[in-house]
């Protein structure tokens, strides 16, 4: 009885190993119909990465800003770390209107996304009311 426990527990071991550590959720959009979306419930965030040279600090200090893209949605948003609300931060985008978001302290925080088709950036601010501060990456 022991070792025919002992095989099937030995097989059970082995069928796991085989099988993915994961199942990833599939996105729910791709290009076009991914623009103005939440890239976190759309299941784009699950293969997304930082563009190389795409982080910004503000001049002064502050927190860094960054593009982030997710090749399975052919999609482009910015994201900030944890910081103090009063630092804002947007996805512009050429001839279209951005996408601005306020820092939260209690989290990472990023803006609704882009197909990446379009030329698009991320920038930064110390909003102090008036705005118009911005600092920002590259065009990509």
């Amino acid at each position: 009885m022991f070792k025919k426990t002992l095989g099937i527990v030995t097989a059970a071991v082995a069928l796991t190993a085989l099988l993915p550590m994961g199942t990833a959720q599939a996105a729910s959009c791709k290009g076009s119909g991914c623009t103005g979306k939440n890239p976190q419930t759309t299941g784009c965030g699950a293969d997304a990465y930082t563009l190389k040279g795409s982080k910004v600090t503000p001049a002064g200090g502050g927190p860094e800003v960054e593009l982030r893209v997710s090749p399975s949605c052919s999609a482009a948003w910015a994201r900030i770390q944890k910081a103090n609300s009063n630092w804002r931060f947007k996805l512009e985008i050429k001839n279209r209107d951005p996408y601005t978001e306020h820092a939260s302290p209690n989290h990472q925080a990023y803006t609704a996304m882009v197909w990446n088709s379009h030329a698009y950036r991320a920038c930064v601010e110390q909003y102090d009311g008036a705005g118009g501060s911005w600092t920002c990456t590259k065009w990509f």
